[in-house]
């Protein structure tokens, strides 16, 4: 995976988490990566020539004039992909690691180079390696090696591109998403509230449910396909669900989870889902229609003009965590696409694009190296810009909030109508680090987020409305892992977005009422 120059081991082990979970490694879609065929699948230019080296394997050498050798790869840019070569300059000769994405029509969109982006190994020279997330218009990759006229030679014994699989778009949700988009803080009846049923020390099986309720409609486990029952699986008291004791309902054991500092469990999809009916209020923050603040945006919707939206973010804005990426049921998307599709219902707008350009792992510094890669050149006219979760762990409060400034400005140099809604990151589990500083760098970055807000940038407030939720539940009920949302608060945040543009108390329906929700 992509690590910065200046990361640490703690990043590392972050970042490395992103695909802990994934059972399958990359797909490797290079031909002769290894040059066991010579130079069959590659393009060759200059001064290139094989051998075989010292442990008997083939080997490209360039040199010692100017040569390259390059293949092209038609491929998908839904998932991201990991570049790796192993290439040694002598002492003269220096060998340079290219990638270079194109759109359908075979227009350049952006490139990677070694040295800039592409970094080797720390222990080994020798390997470069870079995970990367293509731009959302990418129909083909091409990966180069190459050396300049300078005298010496470059030895290259493996070159290859290989792609994730996290996400399959032939996986489909079978679930309404106007019912997901239900506000959970608005109306009387809750559907699909997630509960982790956690049993401590031998005791019943236990989870908290938001609001006390005046009837359970119906508990199910995580994909909806067993309905359990009241008194035989399990019974209710005030807001307490208690699983029986020959309950069938998944329950985990708190003494089978990973415990200490970073211990890393993945209990997304052992949540049983509870839809119910309650007559409380919600007593936590809410997210606020702020389109006054986004009259570019609005204006759109309300014409129904074309609007192109780019997301920005880390891995939660990608969609690690939701059932979809984790490929088991039901395979709820992303909730980057929920936001979407409830935006073109609402607003009754079928023109409006939506590109994902976030990146597993990212962390503001990378975004300010990335905008005018992967968001300017998209033209956008709205920018959701969502990162922090990679950033807590060594990006003080000064640096993050400069990085996000610095994307807006990029983005504004060649779209100066562009206008921006900020996300502040959801809080991660607190018993993931005991380290009090990274939970008070999470509320400084929430407020310096706020602190740009004006026209044309707005906040949505996910840092906040997470800890609220998590007070008045478990935070293991909203997480799929101590840092990514499972479905559950996944349809928090796309309903957070939703009530940022869509005015429920507007009297057109058209383009800025939420009343078809």
């Amino acid at each position: 995976m992509k690590l910065p120059r200046f990361a640490g081991s703690l990043l590392l082990c972050m970042m490395a988490l992103t695909h802990a979970w994934a059972d399958a490694p990359p797909k490797v879609v290079t031909v002769n990566p290894a040059f066991a065929q010579g130079l069959d699948g590659w393009q060759v230019s200059g001064d290139v020539h094989l051998q075989t080296g010292a442990s008997g394997v083939r080997e490209v050498v360039l040199g010692p004039g100017a040569g390259s050798i390059s293949q092209r790869v038609a491929i998908a840019a839904n998932n991201h992909m990991q570049v790796s070569a192993t290439i040694h300059s002598d002492s003269a000769g220096v060998g340079k690691l290219t990638v270079r994405l194109f759109d359908r029509n075979g227009n350049e969109l952006m490139s990677l180079k070694s040295g800039e982006d592409i970094q080797p190994d720390s222990r080994n020279p020798d390997e470069l390696s870079d995970y990367f997330r293509p731009h959302p218009l990418t129909a083909s990759v091409e990966i180069v090696i190459s050396k300049d006229a300078t005298p010496g030679t470059v030895t290259v014994s493996r070159a290859e591109l290989a792609v994730y699989g996290d996400d399959n778009p032939a996986l489909h949700s079978t679930q309404n998403v106007a019912e997901l988009m239900k506000p959970f803080w608005q109306g009387n009846t809750v559907t699909g509230e997630a509960v982790l049923m956690e049993s401590f020390s031998g005791r019943p099986a236990t989870g908290t449910l938001m609001f006390r309720p005046a009837r359970v409609l119906s508990v199910t486990n995580y994909d909806g396909s067993v309905t359990y029952q009241e008194g035989r699986d399990y019974t209710v008291e005030g807001r307490t669900l208690t699983a029986t004791p020959n309950s069938r309902m998944i329950v985990v054991r708190d003494a089978d989870l990973k415990h200490g500092d970073l211990a890393w469990n993945i209990i997304g999809g052992e949540q049983v889902l509870v839809n119910y009916e309650h007559s409380d209020q919600w007593p936590g923050p809410v997210q606020p229609y702020v389109g006054d603040g986004l009259p570019n945006t609005i204006g759109k919707l309300r014409d129904r003009a074309p609007l192109t939206i780019v997301a920005f973010g880390d891995s939660i804005t990608y969609g690690i965590g939701s059932s979809h990426m984790r490929q088991i049921p039901p395979y709820q998307e992303p909730w980057i696409d929920l936001f979407a599709q409830q935006l073109r219902s609402d607003t009754a707008d079928p023109s409006i694009t939506l590109y994902n350009s976030s990146q597993s792992g990212a962390a503001s510094d990378w975004a300010r190296n990335m905008a005018a890669r992967m968001v300017a050149n998209l033209h956008p006219d709205l920018v959701i810009i969502a990162f922090g979760q990679n950033d807590f762990w060594r990006i003080s409060a000064n640096d993050f909030a400069a990085n996000i400034a610095a994307v807006m400005q990029t983005v504004r140099a060649t779209n100066p109508n562009a206008e921006f809604l900020l996300v502040s990151t959801l809080r991660f589990d607190p018993a993931y680090t005991t380290n009090a500083g990274y939970w008070d760098l999470v509320s400084q970055y929430d407020a310096r987020l706020r602190a740009m807000t004006g026209p044309g940038v707005q906040l949505v407030d996910m840092t906040n409305i997470s800890g609220a939720v998590y007070a008045a539940k478990s935070p293991k009920d909203c997480l799929n892992d101590p840092l990514h949302p499972d479905d559950y608060f996944a349809r928090w945040y796309a309903q957070s977005l939703i009530a940022a543009l869509v005015d429920e108390h507007a009297p057109n329906a058209a383009g800025t009422t939420g009343a078809a929700r």
